[in-house]
């Protein structure tokens, strides 16, 4: 009996869902294409290019959107089984709220889970795609490994500095190079050259001087052309093109702000966005476990007023979420807490909603 419940249960809740998550997207592609269409047209966009960049689009739609698909889903199956006293008779039967409830809550984590995933492997390749045909193919700006930038300060490890003058995106080559390291504050070797080369796995630096500092005596060499190995810098590295955090992984956040920490950096923004890769996932979870107990209850108004109630308490979350994202930047909130702020609260409100209603 109970697998039969289940199976039903879920079956109208997957199919909302993906009713849903349909609705949603040609909702924002339709906005997006009126707003953007004229650009498109005047920057000469093709119509491979348009169509390339809204079906990129899409991941990145599904991700944003999916809470609320989920919320919505959630309360009209719900509603439409309280609306027909399928929920009443189940409860007669003597089946609890809390069993009823049980497929859709472990359909949530498990959706939940799997948002993870989508939103660290296929959300940050779509947008970084998206957002390159946009920038290069569109707007017409120069691919970053065509660039060539002049004055390039890196931090290469805790003790070593690039200085640069100028550098070759496409040829990944540099002039005016000097490489200076450090114990704390004293510069204890600097390495001056004319130029610097990629061969593939090192740096070649030529016409160069090296100075050592020992105390108060300095070692002086020179060198026409030497490989350089202890480094962990690369072209790409030299490269200015600060990704925006949705085209970046968890994993990548990670590197760039142990870089940020490393040349000491303000790492508040990033950090907050880092955690919010994994608290955004599990809002999936919580819209289902506030939304389920609630649209259990017949109530006048129906499936009408659960779609403007599942409006409302998404229009909320995601305030919240806002505030705690832009609080947690500004340095007024713990950055775990920023992230974390509308789940929390949600949570708890979740909790609050399954222990009251009516079992």
């Amino acid at each position: 009996m109970f697998q039969i419940l289940d199976k039903y249960i879920l079956k109208r809740f997957i199919i909302n869902l993906g009713i849903a998550i349909i609705t949603w997207i040609v909702i924002f592609l339709v906005v997006d294409m009126i707003e953007n269409i004229s650009k498109f047209i005047d920057r000469g966009a093709t119509i491979q290019q348009f169509i390339l960049y809204y079906v990129y689009y899409i991941p990145y739609i599904i991700s944003l959107t999916l809470p609320v698909a989920m919320l919505l889903s959630s309360l009209f199956t719900l509603s439409v089984f309280a609306q027909n006293n399928e929920v009443v008779a189940q409860l007669s039967s003597g089946v609890s709220l809390y069993r009823i409830l049980a497929p859709l809550l472990i359909m949530a984590v498990i959706i939940s889970i799997a948002a993870g995933f989508f939103n660290e492997i296929i959300v940050p390749e779509a947008n970084q795609r998206r957002l390159d045909i946009k920038r290069y193919d569109i707007a017409g700006h120069t691919r970053p490994e065509e660039k060539s930038r002049s004055n390039i300060y890196r931090q290469d490890a805790d003790k070593r500095k690039f200085v640069i003058k100028y550098f070759n995106g496409k040829t990944s080559e540099a002039r005016s190079v000097s490489i200076q390291t450090f114990d704390g504050a004293t510069l204890v070797e600097r390495i001056d050259a004319e130029k610097m080369v990629w061969a593939q796995e090192y740096w070649m630096l030529f016409d160069g001087k090296v100075r050592v500092f020992k105390g108060e005596k300095e070692y002086f060499y020179s060198f026409k052309d030497s490989a350089y190995y202890d480094t962990n810098l690369k072209p790409e590295n030299m490269i200015e093109l600060q990704k925006k955090p949705e085209e970046m992984s968890f994993e990548e956040l990670n590197r760039f702000i142990a870089e940020l920490r490393l040349i000491g950096a303000d790492i508040k923004k990033w950090v907050v966005e880092r955690h919010l890769k994994i608290s955004i996932p599990f809002s999936n979870f919580i819209v289902v476990l506030l939304g389920a107990p609630l649209a259990s209850r017949k109530r006048r108004g129906g499936v009408g007023l659960n779609f403007a109630l599942s409006l409302l308490v998404s229009f909320i979350y995601f305030i919240i979420i806002r505030m705690g994202q832009v609080f947690g930047h500004q340095g007024h909130l713990n950055p775990l807490l920023a992230a974390w702020l509308g789940n929390l609260i949600f949570f708890s409100l979740g909790l609050y909603s399954l222990f009251s209603v009516r079992k």
